[in-house]
């Protein structure tokens, strides 16, 4: 895409907690690049010390402004300096607790402020509320699912007009098949934080059904840790007799280099937004076994034989991945090249630029 006429010099702010190890992160990044080869000035503004990202970041040469922890009143003050010096024309935000704040310095200070909603509310909380009423300020929202979208729609109907549904992209020719063939034992891969909406703990458990039953198979678990619930989770690992079956790993910066090794993607989380992971597997022509949630299902259609479970039932997630386990080579391969092919087809990086460049006009 050729960059806009009136682009050159614009700076544009992009607010996100940190940079650790998650897939908005990894989002915010690629819209950063697009941003800058359409000749904006991206800036990122973190304020938590996670810098699992930064050498990617520095590695597209996009300046970093890493604010100093502090209360939330403190922040407000950081932010509110940050907006001063760099007088951007537009913000974008990824992180829920920054559009708040800077949806109260919006309505002193002009600026296009473009607000990103990246999970699916399961609960209308005050906080919730809150941060709804606050979006009023803002020019945009952004919702990465269809699910959050059509719950503003039918719960916070003022937003509707300014809610936007753009998905994640996902640039398929990175993304590709790589895989060395069906492993004699299946080896499953999860992709995904250690955290209770991650479901890890039920996970397990149904993992321990699976063993029970004599199904054989290895799952890679490889993700940041979050305490206690990893060390609660490693407990259960050891009590359950399943270390043998399941291994916890440290997060990965090359994600791209580990689907080739694996026979399925498995993500169990309690709710999403756009699972960035769901769309690289089947990019790289895996099966899917994952929580029937959000928008899973619209992700990897209802056609092509992935397999979709109840991730409050244990012995649903434990019946889907014995599934899994007695698909033959033909049937896995068969699902993988149709998960590749839906792939190329609804993940646009040229329709997500698009869309958002379309965010930044008059």
């Amino acid at each position: 895409m050729e960059s806009t006429s009136n682009a050159t010099g614009s700076t544009i702010l992009c607010f996100i907690e940190n940079l650790e190890a998650g897939g908005a992160q990894r989002q915010l990044i690629a819209l950063a690049t697009m941003l800058q080869r359409n000749g904006y000035k991206p800036v990122f503004v973190t304020y938590f010390h996670d810098n699992f990202y930064a050498p990617l970041l520095s590695s597209y040469g996009i300046r970093h402004v890493e604010l100093p922890e502090q209360s939330k009143v403190g922040r407000i003050a950081s932010f509110w300096k940050v907006l001063a010096s760099e007088k951007p024309d537009a913000v974008f935000s990824y992180s829920e607790s920054a559009s708040m704040i800077l949806c109260v310095l919006r309505a002193v200070r002009r600026f296009r402020l473009i607000v990103s909603e990246r999970n699916t509310t399961q609960e209308a909380s005050a906080m919730e509320r809150l941060r709804f009423q606050l979006y009023r300020l803002a020019d945009h929202v952004v919702s990465n699912s269809t699910s959050q979208a059509e719950y503003i729609k039918h719960n916070v109907s003022f937003l509707a007009s300014k809610t936007v549904v753009i998905n994640n992209f996902l640039d398929t020719s990175h993304f590709k098949p790589g895989h060395p063939g069906v492993t004699p034992e299946r080896r499953m891969l999860v992709l995904a934080r250690i955290t209770p909406q991650k479901n890890t703990k039920r996970f397990i458990q149904a993992i321990k059904g699976v063993k029970d039953d004599g199904c054989r198979l290895t799952i890679d678990w490889y993700g940041q840790s979050f305490e206690p619930y990893h060390t609660e989770c490693l407990k259960m690992i050891e009590e359950l007799g399943v270390g043998d079956m399941f291994h916890i790993h440290p997060a990965v910066s090359k994600v791209e280099e580990l689907y080739g090794s694996y026979d399925a993607l498995c993500l169990p989380s309690l709710f999403e937004g756009f699972p960035n992971v769901v769309g690289e597997a089947m990019s790289c022509a895996l099966p899917v076994v994952c929580s029937d949630v959000c928008d899973n299902r619209l992700i990897v259609g209802e056609e092509n034989g992935n397999i979709l479970f109840d991730p409050c039932d244990t012995g649903d997630i434990k019946a889907k991945i014995e599934q899994f386990c007695r698909l033959d080579s033909q049937q896995l391969k068969a699902i993988g090249q149709a998960n590749r092919e839906r792939a190329v087809r609804i993940f646009d990086p040229g329709k997500f630029e698009s869309q958002y460049l379309k965010l930044l006009q008059p």
